[in-house]
């Protein structure tokens, strides 16, 4: 247990003499490392998780960190690979990111919606997206007109109430599959709490076997929870993926994601894809084609 404290107090210690360097809302890269649901906060498991992953780190197992080991894909010697809206010598401007973009509800339904949001933030999270995902989750949902999302991996709701915000505008359902009754009972309460409730379902239990329970045609599937699961997942639901349809997946960058459903999602002629939000936890768009 001191060991744990230690660790965290030492990478606690380099965020903090870092963070003079960093612009306010920048992604810092050694946060990925320990980030396990990319939403750019270390939660108190995943402070007490950095042990293991400082071990899996040393790559060589060599018992030496070095500052190659602790740098997360993608990330080069001066930071985040440079191109298109990257801060750099050149023609490139500011980040998209560096603008303030605020949450702007649209109407009283909308701001009671967000303020849910904020207080499920205050409560117990486990796993959850980032503000930034989820409003891609939105924006996508309300794109394309979905009216039946399913999602797999409920924790505490707060990617479904990102789901419900849309699904308020096109009259659509969310069925949301959750195998722990503790985070069935904390995302219920969330969604009442949201006024959301009316038009999410959650089904408890092992989502390898009640996915069967779906009969109709999906417009919008989304993958956030085992990730050695997703090829499964993708297996069973996608003959139900209308065309014109989506799957969405979490954590396309960290934690890294199954060979097995990057390769299904990129290989497939049926099938096209683009990863999006990768400077976070990462999220894979795919289209089933018509």
């Amino acid at each position: 247990m001191k060991s744990k404290v230690l660790i965290a107090m030492a990478v606690l210690g380099i965020f903090a003499t870092t963070a003079q360097a960093q612009r306010p809302g920048r992604f810092h890269p050694l946060i990925s490392l320990f980030d396990a649901d990319g939403d750019g906060v270390l939660t108190k498991d995943e402070i007490d998780g950095a042990a293991a992953k400082l071990k899996e780190a040393d790559k060589d197992k060599d018992g030496k960190l070095t500052a190659e080991e602790l740098r997360p894909p993608g990330f080069g010697p001066g930071g985040p690979p440079r191109g298109p809206g990257r801060r750099g010598p050149g023609r490139f401007g500011p980040a998209a990111s560096e603008y303030e973009n605020p949450l702007l509800p649209k109407d009283d339904v909308e701001k009671k919606i967000l303020a849910g949001l904020d207080e499920m933030r205050k409560g117990p999270r486990h796993a959850n997206v980032s503000t930034n995902d989820g409003r891609l989750l939105r924006q996508l949902t309300e794109a394309v007109d979905a009216k039946r999302v399913v999602e797999i991996g409920t924790s505490t709701g707060e990617s479904a109430v990102w789901f419900a915000m849309a699904l308020r505008k096109t009259g659509g359902k969310l069925y949301t599959h959750e195998i722990s009754p503790e985070m069935v009972k904390i995302a219920s309460k969330n969604f009442k709490k949201a006024g959301v409730d009316d038009i999410i379902t959650i089904i408890e239990g092992d989502a390898h076997k009640t996915v069967s329970r779906h009969k109709e045609p999906i417009d919008i599937l989304f993958l956030d929870a085992d990730k050695s699961g997703y090829i499964d997942y993708l297996e069973k639901l996608l003959p139900l993926v209308r065309p014109g349809g989506l799957i969405i997946a979490h954590n396309m960058r960290g934690p890294a994601p199954d060979p097995r459903y990057i390769k299904a999602i990129t290989q497939d002629p049926k099938l096209e894809t683009s990863f999006l939000l990768m400077e976070g936890a990462g999220v894979g768009v795919t289209l089933k084609k018509r």
